[in-house]
């Protein structure tokens, strides 16, 4: 496997850090402290989308989630990314204890899968995903998303099969991850809200590699851990069909890899096709490549791997842009955005009202848009090509890899965004890809 060295990085083309790491574990842990600090429910185990550097929130409150405030989708709330945050996030803390097989590391895994837990559990739909909770711990948002279900499923599966787990815990979490599963074919896998007649919010049966990775993966874990054939039979079913609107089977377009733009990096990628969206997708291919056992078929979700990793890469130095003095605005007050707030019937009003406050909000908080492009992307983008593995690529850019990952300061950071740098970090200490 590749490898990038634990060392100090001197840095020629970006301002430097008041706080610059002498090593990349000591900034690696100055980022999960701050992530434990700020960013994370403490009576829930829920990753939250952004504080203040105070750790000041604004919680929605129950009344606030059941009336879709500031939007039915939470956008713009500290609590929009619940779902899709923990089922990444847990990765990196299976891993990390994986290493250090410490009692601490292990309930603090747990407590993440719990909140996934209470996110599968609180809604009235069989198979919806809830984003987040209010303090009651049961009031949410109508809607969730295939971007909190996609990642809902993967951490599910790395933390039931991490060995944290004893076989009691085991066996309950694979109940309820086969009860969704079951909830969710029925629905041909549409994503339902969390209330009658409003509508979907995202379908796994969609064309496209990024949504293609994540359904056969779900088929194929769902095989591993319940060993029942029905799902064995559907992931091969699924893999070999050709998604509508589409004209290669879910397998060719695995093999494609993510379709990122990459002709002029500076000015950052395709919004469909961001690296904090689509980086499930490329753990969903790593995962298949290890589930694998017919080598034809592993091979096609290698060169899925290594396409996106490759044009993934050609971001990785965008992390020079970002200046850890900047003074750029940001506003924790998301209640701002209840002036444009209307009743919304359905999720197509939902919809549209979310992304009308997002033109707002983006003025309102201008450094959220700021680290998104110079912090997010670029971090996203090292868990995308240190998933891949692959020695070469890894090795001709470990400069951009050590760069980004030792740049930030995070105490100065507004959103959450950077808890990736412990799954890329562990996926690659785990796999013997840094040197200590």
């Amino acid at each position: 496997m590749g490898c990038f060295c634990h060392a100090s990085v001197v840095y020629s083309q970006s301002k430097p850090s008041k706080t610059a790491p002498s090593t990349l574990e000591q900034q690696i842990e100055r980022a999960h402290q701050e992530i434990n600090r700020r960013f994370i429910s403490p009576k829930y185990g829920i990753l939250y989308d952004y504080a203040g550097r105070d750790g000041t929130i604004f919680m929605p409150t129950a009344e606030e989630c059941n009336t879709d405030k500031p939007n039915g989708l939470s956008w713009f709330s500290p609590i929009e990314n619940g779902a899709f945050f923990n089922g990444i996030y847990i990765d990196g803390l299976c891993n990390r204890w994986k290493i250090s097989r410490k009692r601490e590391d292990a309930l603090e895994a747990r407590k993440i899968a719990n909140g996934m837990v209470r996110l599968a559990t609180i809604g009235h739909i069989p198979g919806f995903i809830a984003r987040g909770v209010a303090d009651d711990g049961q009031s949410h948002h109508v809607a969730g998303s295939d971007d909190q279900t996609g990642p809902w499923f993967y951490g599910m599966w790395r933390y039931i099969k991490s060995g944290i787990p004893d076989r009691a815990e085991q066996q309950k979490l694979i109940q309820l991850v086969e009860k969704v599963a079951n909830a969710l074919e029925k629905l041909d896998w549409k994503l339902p809200c969390d209330r009658e007649d409003y509508g979907f919010r995202g379908n796994l049966t969609d064309k496209g590699c990024r949504i293609s990775a994540r359904l056969v993966f779900i088929y194929r874990a769902l095989f591993d851990l319940t060993h029942d054939k029905k799902w064995l039979d559907g992931y091969h079913q699924r893999l070999n069909e050709i998604p509508e609107g589409d004209s290669l089977t879910r397998l060719e377009l695995c093999a494609q890899g993510i379709p990122y733009e990459t002709v002029s990096p500076e000015k950052g990628n395709i919004t469909e096709n961001e690296f904090w969206i689509t980086g499930i997708s490329q753990a969903n291919l790593k995962a298949l490549i290890e589930l694998e056992q017919v080598p034809a078929i592993r091979e096609k979700f290698r060169q899925g791997l290594n396409r996106t990793a490759e044009k993934a890469a050609l971001h990785l130095s965008r992390y020079k842009q970002f200046d850890n003095q900047h003074t750029i605005t940001f506003n924790e007050n998301w209640r701002t955005l209840n002036e444009l707030w209307k009743p919304q019937p359905d999720i197509a009003t939902t919809l549209a009202l979310a992304l009308q406050q997002g033109r707002e909000w983006a003025k309102l908080s201008p450094a959220r848009v700021y680290e998104d492009k110079h912090m997010r992307e670029p971090l996203w983008a090292c868990w995308v090509v240190l998933l891949s593995g692959n020695k070469t690529l890894i090795d001709q850019y470990q400069a951009d890899l050590m760069g980004a990952l030792t740049h930030y300061d995070w105490k100065q950071l507004y959103t959450s965004r950077f808890f990736i740098v412990l799954p890329a970090y562990y996926e690659a200490k785990m796999h013997k890809r840094i040197e200590r």
